[in-house]
């Protein structure tokens, strides 16, 4: 068979994000606040295992809708199936699943109830038979089958689950070590494309992305965190042109030695670069007298046009100026997040405990402490 290969479209797709907390840190009001975003349309959420979330339509702007299902894994599967399937308009759906956590807990629980049926081998602690390998592969297979639903998706996911210390296990055996670790199926951090840890309320640690317009060499912090800023970071933004998601799935083999049919790749959209807007940008950096001046024009001028020739003559004209304002940045390219203004429920801010480990996290850059932080409510 010819080798088939083609280019990388050097576009950006809809991200599947993670956050991962401890309890009441603020993980689904992250997620009503998404819902807010002008970059969505519709956003249906997908509950699992947790309480509705229909207080949370008071949070400001904050547009879902909740799917109904019956609690199990056909009915989840289901719902998934649906939500991905639900017709898109300009703007693409957002769905979130909230808990991860609580899907995995599910299918562990179901294998459980199989090997008790079973009634066979040795039992554990718990009185309950010990869950074979067989009985691990199938739960395993429909946690992908859910993930599988969810990167076919034209339009971005959010995904929540819970984060614990635990200790470091050495031999079987705890040691007196400590780590966070996200709860869920082991290959939850690698299905997703960001994950961020909230391990107290008003503190975010970006531990990991996959995108060429964030890179991250250690985790990083990131005060004033919201999902709509980490959308903006990754190079998402009104206007932006997006490339499609796509998954170069494995092919499992049946016991006969045959090949199962492959899933159904989704079919790779033709990305199409941006068209040129048509305007002098150069000429416009060199009429630039303030440093509010340069920020509002970089701001203006499309990503795909964001020249490093650019932004030195923007650099050099506001540096010859011989009146300038303040300087709300220390590079016109920075992209400041501002702080949303508090809320009449807000909840005092939470005290910054000294990073765990050697060294403190990085700050990520172009994120802002807000001087009255807005968390808002209480939630899981």
């Amino acid at each position: 068979m010819a080798l088939q290969t083609r280019k990388p479209t050097g576009l950006p797709s809809w991200p599947i994000g993670l956050l991962a907390g401890k309890e009441k840190t603020g993980k689904s009001w992250a997620c009503a606040q998404a819902s807010a975003s002008p970059l969505v349309d519709r956003t249906l959420w997908i509950g699992i295992g947790e309480d509705d979330p229909d207080e949370y339509g008071v949070v400001p702007g904050a547009d879902f809708e909740i799917v109904v299902h019956d609690g199990s894994y056909r009915g989840i599967l289901g719902a998934v199936r649906d939500a991905v399937s639900e017709p898109r308009g300009e703007k693409p759906n957002l769905i979130v699943v909230d808990s991860g956590t609580r899907l995995w807990d599910l299918l562990k629980d179901n294998a459980q109830v199989t090997a008790n049926r079973r009634a066979k081998g040795r039992k554990n602690a718990n009185d309950d038979y010990t869950i074979s390998m067989d009985l691990w592969n199938v739960a395993a297979q429909q946690w992908k089958d859910v993930f599988d639903l969810l990167r076919a998706h034209d339009g971005p996911v959010l995904v929540t689950a819970r984060l614990d210390e635990v200790a470091v296990m050495e031999g079987g055996q705890p040691t007196a070590q400590r780590t966070w670790k996200v709860q869920g199926h082991k290959s939850l951090p690698f299905d997703v494309n960001w994950v961020v840890e909230m391990r107290e309320r008003g503190k975010f640690l970006l531990t990991g992305v996959r995108s060429a317009h964030l890179p991250l060499e250690r985790p990083t912090e990131a005060p004033g965190w919201t999902v709509d800023a980490m959308w903006s970071r990754l190079g998402i933004e009104q206007g932006t042109a997006m490339g499609a998601r796509t998954h170069s799935d494995v092919v499992r083999e049946h016991e006969d030695g045959g090949q199962a049919a492959p899933p159904q790749r989704q079919p790779q959209q033709q990305a199409q670069r941006p068209q040129a807007s048509g305007k002098n940008w150069l000429a416009e950096a060199d009429q630039l007298t303030t440093q509010e001046g340069a920020n509002a024009l970089w701001r203006r001028v499309p990503k795909h046009e964001q020249t490093p020739e650019l932004r030195d003559r923007m650099r050099a004209a506001v540096t010859a100026a011989q009146a300038r304002g303040p300087e709300s940045s220390t590079e016109p390219w920075a992209q400041q997040q501002e702080a949303e203004p508090t809320t009449e429920w807000a909840t005092a801010a939470v005290p910054q405990s000294a990073p765990d480990g050697d060294g403190a996290p990085a700050v990520l850059e172009g994120t802002e402490v807000p001087a009255e932080p807005s968390t808002g409510g209480t939630d899981r």
